[in-house]
């Protein structure tokens, strides 16, 4: 790829932002400095790994990683909306539509998956006690048991997941299933969104 168009590319990624603060941008994924948080997309059904997102907020690191959310409940058509507590930032919105099909509203992407550095040694399951689904509702769909080792086997040679790891191996990390169709909904089009704190 020419120099010129990487450098676009860098810019462009520079410029999105959370919401209209300015204390919160999108960050490339090899940047661990700062006040970070990341999620990577995995698929449902495949485990796959499809891309994410790495944000970078101003201000000091919190104490603790915590995530809330907004939920509507799809009658016909529902959302959820997660957002980094401490700052109280936006980080993921999404509708849902009952036997339809809802779709990722914020970010408006993700960065591809051969976006992020691998690495050859891989990075160690957290201790299960750190493994927490994200429940945005009190009757939060998720399997009765989550196959946390097969969703981890898919990220853990990035590069990003040793970085965050070292850097905070007490956090949590969370597991935010996104059913954007429900009803009679179609697994393949559910993903996992996998958040970690630095």
């Amino acid at each position: 790829m020419k120099p010129t168009s990487v450098f676009l590319i860098l810019i462009s990624i520079l410029l999105l932002s959370c919401n209209d603060s300015d204390d919160c941008c999108v960050t490339p994924p090899d940047n661990f400095e700062g006040n970070k948080l990341a999620y990577l997309k995995v698929d449902y059904t495949t485990n796959q790994f499809q891309g994410g997102m790495v944000f970078s907020f101003g201000g000091d690191q919190p104490d603790t990683f915590a995530i809330s959310s907004d939920y509507h409940a799809p009658g016909d058509f529902g959302s959820v909306q997660l957002y980094y507590t401490p700052l109280n930032e936006l980080i993921f919105d999404g509708t849902i539509i009952w036997m339809g099909l809802g779709e990722m509203q914020f970010p408006e992407s993700l960065m591809s998956a051969n976006s992020f550095e691998t690495i050859s040694q891989p990075v160690s399951i957290p201790d299960e006690t750190l493994l927490e689904p994200v429940m945005y509702d009190e009757y939060a769909y998720y399997p009765e048991d989550i196959d946390y080792t097969s969703i981890w086997e898919n990220i853990d040679n990035l590069n990003l997941v040793k970085n965050f790891r070292d850097s905070n191996p007490e956090s949590s990390v969370k597991f935010f299933l996104y059913t954007p169709s429900v009803g009679v909904g179609n697994p393949e089009d559910w993903y996992w969104l996998v958040l970690l704190k630095n």
